[in-house]
Parts: structure tokens; sequence; C-alpha cells
């Protein structure tokens, strides 16, 4: 069908300019025998008016030599109508009458001559036989356009026919696996060239999967593994014998521990795009553990956290990738606020991150969320944010911002459901 319709649009094209083309050339056969025409009569008239003054100097009685022509010595001896026009237009030289009468007027210093030219007028006896000569020479023209227009079509399809099958080749290839060694079916053109560049891509691209792929193979083992035996190693820890501060210090070991796993889980899920649990969880205790896993980066800082959060409050979405989207969202505002405020606030199906620091430079706003884009004076690598928009577009959540030199907050927008005690009240 898409055939169809491309063959028809140049056919039409080529049928259009066709006869464009022709009908300006008519148009212009017309005027031009209209004028030489015109200016045969003005020449006949201006030597007839030549030879008049000659008979007038010589005192004859002025004569003129072609039938069609009278010598006139005043205007009010012309015709009414002529009269009336030259009123209005005085420099007027050609006039049409009834009966399909035509005149030309020549004024001379001593009289005027007008001639009837309407048996002379050759355009308009052969005007007829010119309109029909040039419909059959349209009629030709667009004969010889329709089949210009299907060759062109003919040496188009077997121009684009290796084309096609670039096309095919890559559209018909299966998602895992990208089609390997195909250049060399192609002659060695513009297209074949074309398609040597395109297998060259696909192959970077090809290494570049298998690469990711064996990377989050090797981390899945290898990070896993390590945490498993730490994670054990912090459980028997914790059954021995020992003193306040280093309970406090096994805790915080546990505890970052514990950060560290849900967080490979959630980011090697997010690499292989795998599914990510979104279950309901309590909003509160995961804001408040998070707030005291960044307090390290506000430590000797003049700032104050407010927690704006009812303890009822729950988000569908899981604890492990709730637990990375804020710790990333709270360490950065904890980061680049030197003193003020920070507010982690629920409202009304809106939760967000708010901070009193100098604002998001301009020339990064449009690269905020892009791997490695941070402002001047940012000690971090430019990933958290990166990794929350793109964990906020696998779990379908929105995630906005605004930002002045008052201040940075974001805002998740995210399912909420209240919990049956909210339910009862």
């Amino acid at each position: 069908m898409k055939a169809r319709q491309l063959r028809t649009r140049i056919i039409a094209y080529f049928v259009g300019v066709s006869l464009f083309i022709s009908t300006l050339f008519g148009f212009v056969c017309f005027l031009f025998a209209y004028t030489i025409e015109d200016h045969l009569f003005n020449f006949l008239l201006k030597d007839e008016a030549s030879y008049i003054s000659q008979q007038i100097e010589s005192g004859r009685q002025p004569v003129p030599r072609l039938e069609f022509i009278k010598y006139l010595e005043t205007e009010t001896q012309l015709p009414e109508f002529i009269q009336h026009v030259l009123k209005e237009e005085p420099r007027a030289k050609e006039f049409a009458g009834t009966d399909d009468k035509h005149y030309h007027l020549v004024k001379m210093e001593q009289g005027l001559l007008l001639a009837e030219v309407s048996e002379h007028l050759v355009v308009r006896k052969i005007k007829v036989g010119m309109l029909n000569f040039l419909l059959v020479v349209l009629a030709v023209v667009l004969v010889v356009a329709v089949i210009l227009a299907y060759l062109s079509l003919a040496m188009a399809k077997k121009l684009l026919k290796p084309l096609d099958r670039l096309v095919e080749i890559v559209a018909q290839a299966p998602v895992e696996k990208l089609p390997q060694n195909f250049s060399s079916q192609f002659v060695n053109d513009e297209i074949g060239g074309f398609a040597s560049t395109l297998e060259q891509a696909l192959d970077r691209i090809r290494q570049f999967i298998d690469r990711e792929q064996a990377f989050t193979r090797d981390a899945s083992h290898e990070l896993r593994t390590p945490i498993a035996i730490t994670q054990g190693a912090l459980t028997l820890l914790k059954q021995s014998e020992l003193s306040e501060k280093q309970q406090q210090l096994v805790d915080r070991a546990a505890a970052a521990q514990a950060q560290m796993a849900q967080s490979v889980e959630t980011l090697l899920a997010l690499a292989r795009e795998e599914t990510i649990t979104q279950k309901e969880v309590k909003l509160l205790p995961i804001v408040e553990n998070c707030v005291l896993q960044q307090a390290e980066k506000i430590a000797g800082k003049d700032i104050s956290v407010d927690i704006q959060v009812p303890s009822e409050v729950t988000f569908a979405i899981g604890e492990s990738a709730l637990n990375l989207l804020l710790c990333n969202l709270i360490g950065n505002a904890f980061s680049h606020v030197s003193s003020g405020h920070v507010c982690v606030k629920y409202d009304n199906g809106v939760l967000s991150v708010e901070d009193t620091g100098p604002g998001i430079p301009p020339d990064i706003k449009s690269e905020l969320f892009m791997s490695g884009v941070k402002g001047k004076y940012s000690q971090g690598l430019g990933m958290g944010l990166s990794i929350v928009q793109r964990l906020c577009q696998r779990l379908n959540i929105s995630l906005d911002y605004e930002s002045s030199e008052a201040g940075t907050r974001f805002m998740i927008h995210c399912p909420v459901r209240k919990s049956s005690l909210d339910n009862k009240k």
C-alpha cells in the first residue's frame, strides 16, 4: 500500500510539474502573440503619421495610405465611447468597441489617426487553432511525463533494492541477536559503504552489550558473595560479648552492609531490566533511616533537619528502591547545604526533599540527570541523580524539581495508600 502511494505521488509530481510548465508556456505564447500584434499596429500607425505630417507640411489634403486608417482633425470626430475613455485615461491607445470592433489611436501635432483593426487581428482569428495545438502539445507532454515517471520509479526501485534488502536484514534480526557479516553481499557503492558502516556500528553495540552483560553477571556473583560473608560475620559478631563502643561500631557496619546489599540488588535489577519488587512499605521509618545513614555529611555544619511525614503513610514502591531514592536525594541535599535547613516532607501524595542551599547552577539544569554531570563545587561523582531518574522511570514514578537561589526542592509523585490504621480512623 505504501509503495503504491509513493508511486502515485511521484507520478502526480511529474504530471503536476509538466502541467504547470505547459500552462505557463501557453500563456506566454498568447501574451507574446498579442504583444507582437499590438506593436505591429503601433508601428504602422507611426509610419502613417509620419506620411500624413509630410502631406500637411506640403499643403496637400491628408489622406492615409491604408484603408482601415482614418485621419481626424479633432477629438470631437472620434466615436463617443472613445471620447469617454479618453476623458478618464488621456493616454489610452487601444479601445474595444461593440460588435467586436477594435481601435488603435495615435495623436499627431495636427489631428489624429484612428485605425479600426478588427479585420486585421490575426491572433483573434487563429487563437482557437493555437489553443487546440497547445492542448495537443500538453497531452503529449503529459504522456511523456507519465512515461518518465514510470521509468524513474523503475530506476529508483532498481537502485534502492539493496537498501530494501539492508532494511530487511536489520528488521528481521531477533532482538537478542544483532545481525553480523552482512555487508559483503552489497556492491561497493554508497549503499555498500553504508552497510559496512552499519555493520561496524552493530558490532560495537554487540560488544558493548556483551561487556555489560558480563559485568552485571560477574558483579552479581562477586558482590553478593562478600556481602553474604560480611553479613554472616556481623551476625556472629553481634552474638559475642562487646563493649558499648564496639557494639555501636558493629551496628553501624551492619546498617551500612544492609544498605549496600539493598543498593546492589536494586542497581543490578536496573541494569538487567529485571522486575523490581514494588510492595507497600511504611514511609517514615525509611526516611528516618536514610537521614541517619547520611548524617555524616552534615557533621560540623549548622544545619537543621525537619521530617514532616505522617507515621501512617505508606508507599507502594518497595523498601530497597525507596531507600536508594531517598538516600541519594537526602545525601545530595546534605552535601550542598553548608548552613540552613533541610526538610523531608509528605503532602497529598508528594514526597519532597527541600534544602536552602545555593540552588542548581543554570549551566547544568538541562543535563542535570545525565551521568557525570555535577556542579562546580560538588565533591561527588555526579551519578546520584542519574540513578534516581532511571529508577523512577523504571518504576513509573514522576520526578520533578524546582530550584532557585533560595534553595532546591525535589518531588516524588508515586502511588500512595493509607495504612489500615488510617482507614480505621
